[in-house]
């Protein structure tokens, strides 16, 4: 209640003062004159600003009745003409018979002699030009906060709507890579019991059991802080040392200022596993990977380099679906403001860099 109430009262001063204004401005133009008559003081003040008071509160009503039954879009026709005339008719007449009424209190001899009816009449002749320019002012300003308003209200519909379906489609990409990545965790799995070497076999169990709570426990976010993204890269690539013995070496340079940032979920993993299955695997020695993250200016840059075979021909189609997801991911999340590169090392192997905005709050959480 207090805000409304707040809010009234805020309209109601913002009305008085624009009556008020123009009977302040046409009772000091009397003291322009040669030999200004202000004997009655406040009382010729008061002829001057209750008229448009008058009009200044009938504002309401004009507005009521034109956004309802004459809104711009039907300009032109009689209909429309009919209800502006019968809503001006009011207020010009209302007006003016104020100002006949407040005659005793008008600064010439004429109007104080007169009758309320032949001034009335008088008055009502001589200010139709000006009470017509009053009343369309007033139109004129209420049809433009109007369309301002129902501006507004379209953009944030539109707004709401163009993150529905971002969340939708970001939903529908998580959807797609979880059972990839669990597919090829589970062939790995497969493989491995194949091979006999089933103590490795329930060790991988067991990891991927962590890493599907920790997957489930992000369902529905689009974005997590950086450490989580971070934990759940590390319980995947335990599972890969796992797999390939001594072959794989992992290496993290963090940052520690960027821990809490904001990163899609599910970013580094399918980046991980595209360098060790393309990068590492291929050689029998193996390999290091290394996972990178850090500020740059306004952006969070994120980096994971193998020292794997290198790129081969037509290398922005490596990596099938994970990199397809993360680029399309990174389009949805933050349009014109991301970059995803894909180039050979100077040292050999594969760098990936994947820059976003930095920031800790969540952009499209559900």
């Amino acid at each position: 209640m207090v805000v409304p109430l707040r809010r009234r009262a805020l309209q109601v001063l913002g009305l008085f003062l624009l009556g008020v204004v123009p009977g302040v401005i046409g009772y000091s133009q009397l003291f322009a004159m040669p030999e200004p008559d202000v004997s009655t003081g406040w009382r010729q003040l008061a002829f001057y600003a209750i008229p448009w008071l008058v009009w200044a509160f009938y504002i309401p009503a004009i507005r009521a009745v034109i956004l309802r039954w004459a809104p711009l879009d039907k300009a032109g026709r009689a209909g429309w003409l009919l209800v502006h005339l019968l809503t001006f008719c009011p207020g010009w007449i209302g007006n003016e018979a104020v100002e006949a009424w407040l005659g005793p209190w008008a600064p010439w001899p004429m109007y104080r002699t007169m009758n309320f009816l032949p001034l009335f009449f008088r008055v009502l002749q001589g200010s139709l030009i000006v009470d017509l320019i009053a009343y369309s002012g007033a139109c004129g300003v209420i049809y433009g906060l109007d369309a301002r308003q129902r501006l507004r209200a379209h953009e944030m519909t539109a707004a709401r709507l163009e993150a529905k379906l971002a969340h939708s489609q970001l939903e529908a990409l998580r959807a797609q890579l979880q059972p990839h990545f669990l597919f090829n965790t589970l062939n790995a799995i497969a493989m491995m019991a194949r091979k006999g070497e089933t103590d490795g076999a329930v060790r991988m169990l067991a990891g991927l059991s962590d890493l599907l709570r920790l997957a489930l426990a992000s369902v529905g976010k689009a974005e997590v802080p950086l450490r989580l993204e971070l934990d759940f890269l590390e319980r995947y690539l335990a599972l890969q040392q796992i797999r390939f013995a001594d072959r794989l070496q992992v290496k993290m340079h963090i940052s520690p200022d960027v821990l809490d940032a904001r990163v899609p979920s599910l970013v580094l993993q399918p980046l991980a596993e595209n360098a060790v299955r393309h990068g590492l695997s291929p050689q029998n020695e193996g390999g290091l990977l290394e996972i990178g993250a850090e500020r740059a200016g306004k952006d969070l840059v994120l980096t994971v380099r193998d020292t794997g075979v290198g790129l081969p021909p037509e290398s922005e189609r490596r990596g099938g679906l994970g990199l397809q997801n993360i680029r399309a991911r990174l389009a949805v999340l933050y349009p014109e403001a991301h970059r995803l590169t894909l180039e050979d090392h100077p040292q050999g192997g594969t760098l990936v860099v994947v820059s976003i905005p930095f920031h800790r709050e969540a952009l499209a959480d559900g």
